[in-house]
């Protein structure tokens, strides 16, 4: 039933995005507020699992936040300079400084180190990316599987990953590959005056929908593209706290740490509504 209720709310939520763009709000609702010990350690980012969202910091500190009761916990993990994290069946995965993982992972999968800045988990195993190639460590795995030239990368869902990247047009375009790096089909290709800076690629929906973050001028602008290659909402995003500073949640809401009207750093669930009229 909860599967049901939460593949409705992404239908209508991308059907009003993608027909309705034009008379669209967003209610900002804060979740929780970010202690300023963990924001002055230097915010790595977000991720949510199931119910609960983790806010990482460079130390180690990390907070785990109820999204249903906005309850707070911190706690640390003992590590070199944490780069990114993931989480994985509900423990912590991360990247060091070192460019080794470290956390839940098997005894005998290969840890590194990696030239490396980004770690994301998917149902098939793990994939490094940030450097010249990415890496593609399946589960249960002995050795890395390497993805030559794959600098922005994401897995979604059956071991599919979005690549985005300039085409012989130089164009930037989204296309669908598998986790060895084979195209399995076209997803969206930008036009050619979108030709912005500071681009990046995540989160990932629920369904394999892909957010792209880049900078427009002065404004940042968040676009939603489908698995199918259509563009369903394209909004303008806050001011960047940290490098993962967006989430889904477990019921496809779109969720920020973001500056609140003080300066302070909050968590945040933005929702779509269309006004009356």
């Amino acid at each position: 039933m909860i599967n049901k209720t939460r593949y409705l709310i992404i239908v209508l939520l991308l059907i009003c995005c993608s027909t309705l763009s034009y008379a669209m709000e967003i209610k900002k609702e804060v979740i929780a507020s970010i202690p300023d010990e963990i924001v002055f350690a230097k915010l790595v980012g977000l991720r949510v699992y199931k119910n609960q969202a983790f806010v990482m910091a460079s130390n180690g500190s990390f907070l785990t936040i109820d999204l249903v009761k906005g309850d707070v916990s911190s706690r640390k993990i003992k590590s070199a300079k944490v780069v990114d994290f993931d989480i994985s069946d509900g423990k912590m995965l991360y990247l060091n400084d070192q460019g080794m993982i470290c956390g839940n992972l098997p005894s005998k999968c290969p840890k590194g180190p990696y030239d490396s800045c980004r770690i994301d988990v998917c149902d098939q195993g793990a994939i490094l990316s940030g450097g010249d190639n990415a890496f593609f460590l399946p589960n249960n795995a002995t050795s890395t599987f390497v993805l030559p030239g794959f600098l922005m990368i994401l897995p979604f869902n059956n071991g599919f990953v979005w690549k985005m990247s300039l085409n012989k047009e130089k164009n930037w375009e989204l296309n669908i590959y598998d986790c060895f790096g084979n195209l399995m089909g076209k997803g969206f290709r930008f036009n050619k005056s979108f030709n912005p800076s500071n681009i990046e690629i995540g989160p990932k929906g629920i369904d394999g929908e892909l957010v792209v973050s880049s900078k427009e001028g002065k404004k940042r602008t968040l676009v939603l593209i489908g698995t199918n290659g259509r563009m369903f909402w394209k909004i303008d995003g806050p001011e960047k706290v940290c490098s993962r500073d967006i989430a889904f949640g477990n019921m496809g809401e779109l969720l920020f740490l973001e500056k609140n009207q003080d300066g302070k750093v909050v968590l945040s669930r933005w929702k779509f509504a269309t006004p009356e009229g």
